[in-house]
C-alpha cells in the first residue's frame, strides 16, 4: 500500500436486501491513524455500509479496498487480518468463558487445530486490560451484562490487531465513565498503532469530539462529510434528522457541542402501524428506530421481565405480554390477531425460540396466509436459536418463503417502511 493510498476505502457503493436497496453509490475514505465517525437517522444505511466494509456483504455494485487489496477475492482468514469488527451486539450460541471468547480474535492468527501460542494468549490479556475487562476472564459470556459484554466484545477485536477497525454503535449499553474510556481508547488506538478507525455513532457532540471526520447519511446517501466543525451545523440537523437545535463551540475543543431546542421539533410522524414480534432484546433497537420515524409501534406476545418488554414498557407501546415462562395461550393469541390486523406491517425478530413463544411464529404464518405484509429479521441463523426440536426452524422457513427477509436492523426498517409505501 502506498503511503497515499487510504487504509479503507469504498468507491461508488451500492448494497441492499434484495429488491430493498439501502446504499445508494457510497464514496468513503479512511486513512491510518485516522478516526471517522458515521452519523445517520436510524435506518439509513450506516449498518449496511460496515457489513460491506467487513465483507459480510457483497455489494451489488463499487469496489472495496483494505490497504489496497480487495477484501472479497481473499479468504475469511486473510479478510480477517486486515479489518476487525464490533458489531451492534453479540449473543454467543455457546457458554464460552470471557478469556476464550476474547482469544478467538487470534482465530486468523492460529492454525487450524492449534490452541494458540504464548503470544496469542497475551495479545488477549493485554486486550482486556485495555478495556478493563480482565477481572472478567472466568465469567461466562451469558452471565454478563449488556455493557460488560460490549467491552469483551471490543477487546476480541483489539486482540484481532488489524489495521482497520469498524464499530458499529460501540458505546450502546455503556455508562457515561466507560463511554469516555472507550472513545479514548479509539483514540489511542489511531495514534499510537496507526489503526484506522470507522465507527457508527449517534451521539453528535461526542462524535465531534473524538473523529477527525465525519460522514453523514441519509436515505442511503453521504450527504455530508468533512471536520466535524465543518459538518455539524443547525442547518444540517434540521435537513437530516429534522429537529431544531442550537450548535455551540466547547471552549475546550473548539468542536461542535450539539443542543436540541424543544422536544417538540422532532418528526413528522408517519400514518404507519408495525408491529414488532421480538424476544430477549432483538426487538429493543427495531422499537426505537422505528419509534424515532414516526412509526406507531405494536409489539407481542411477549413475556414479561424480558428485555424487550421492558423497553416496551418503557416507551408505553401498545404490547400484548404473558407471565414469564409460561406459552402463549389463546387470549394473547387473540389480541397478536388483533394488532396483526390493524398494523400494515408485521416485522418478526431472529429472538430464541422455545416452546413459551414458538406460538409467534405459527401466528406470524397465519397472518401471512391471509395476506399480512411480514418482514424477517434474519441475522441470527434459526439453527442457534431453535430449542423446539425443528418446529421453529420448520416455521421460519416457511414464513422465508412468505415474507420479507432483512441482515440487520437497518435492514428490517428499510423493508418495513418500503412495504408499506413510506419514503425509507
Amino acid at each position: 500500500m502506498s503511503s497515499a493510498e487510504p487504509a479503507l476505502s469504498l468507491t461508488g457503493i451500492r448494497a441492499g436486501y434484495g429488491p430493498i436497496e439501502a446504499l445508494r453509490g457510497v464514496d468513503l475514505r479512511v486513512g491510518s491513524s485516522e478516526v471517522v465517525g458515521l452519523v445517520g437517522p436510524n435506518g439509513c444505511g450506516k449498518t449496511t455500509l460496515v457489513r460491506v466494509a467487513s465483507r459480510t456483504l457483497r455489494p451489488s455494485a463499487g469496489a472495496v479496498r483494505v490497504t489496497g487489496l480487495d477484501p472479497f477475492a481473499l479468504t475469511g482468514r486473510e479478510a480477517a487480518r486486515l479489518v476487525a469488527v464490533v458489531p451492534q451486539d453479540v449473543i454467543p450460541a455457546f457458554p464460552f468463558s470471557v478469556l476464550e471468547f476474547v482469544l478467538m480474535g487470534r482465530t486468523p492468527y492460529i492454525s487450524r487445530w492449534g490452541a494458540g501460542s504464548e503470544g496469542d494468549w497475551g495479545k488477549a490479556r493485554e486486550a482486556m486490560s485495555a478495556v478493563g475487562v480482565q477481572h472478567l476472564a472466568d465469567r461466562f459470556m451469558n452471565e454478563l451484562s449488556g455493557g460488560e459484554r460490549r467491552r469483551v466484545v471490543l477487546a476480541q477485536a483489539l486482540a484481532q490487531d488489524a489495521p482497520v477497525l469498524l464499530l458499529d454503535e460501540p458505546t450502546t449499553h455503556l455508562d457515561i465513565r466507560h463511554v469516555v474510556e472507550v472513545h479514548r481508547l479509539i483514540r489511542e488506538l489511531a495514534d499510537a498503532r496507526g489503526t484506522a478507525v470507522l465507527a457508527v455513532l449517534h451521539d453528535l457532540t461526542l462524535a465531534a469530539a473524538v473523529c477527525d471526520r465525519l460522514f453523514v447519511m441519509a436515505d442511503g446517501h453521504v450527504v455530508a462529510a468533512g471536520r466535524p466543525q465543518d459538518v455539524v451545523t443547525r442547518e444540517l440537523l434540521r435537513s437530516v434528522y429534522g429537529v431544531a437545535a442550537d450548535v455551540d463551540v466547547s471552549p475546550a475543543t473548539g468542536r461542535p457541542i450539539v443542543v436540541v431546542a424543544s422536544p417538540q421539533n422532532a418528526v413528522t410522524a408517519l400514518d404507519l402501524r408495525v408491529l414488532v414480534v421480538g424476544g430477549a432484546g432483538r426487538g429493543a433497537p427495531l422499537l426505537r428506530m422505528l419509534a424515532a420515524r414516526g412509526v406507531e409501534v405494536l409489539t407481542g406476545v411477549l413475556h414479561a421481565t424480558d428485555t424487550d418488554d421492558d423497553v416496551a414498557a418503557r416507551m408505553d407501546l401498545l404490547r400484548v405480554s404473558v407471565p414469564p415462562f409460561s406459552e402463549i395461550d389463546d387470549a394473547a393469541a387473540s389480541m397478536w390477531r388483533e394488532l396483526a390486523a390493524s398494523a400494515d406491517v408485521v416485522i418478526v425478530c431472529d429472538a430464541p425460540v422455545g416452546p413459551g413463544n414458538v406460538r409467534n411464529l405459527e401466528l406470524a404464518l397465519e397472518a401471512a396466509r391471509v395476506g399480512r405484509t411480514i418482514v424477517l429479521l434474519d441475522e441470527v441463523p434459526v439453527a442457534e436459536r431453535d430449542f423446539t426440536d425443528g418446529r421453529a426452524t420448520a416455521l421460519w422457513n416457511e414464513l422465508g418463503t412468505v415474507a420479507e427477509t432483512a441482515r440487520d436492523h437497518d435492514g428490517a426498517v428499510a423493508a418495513a417502511l418500503a412495504a408499506a409505501g413510506t419514503r425509507s
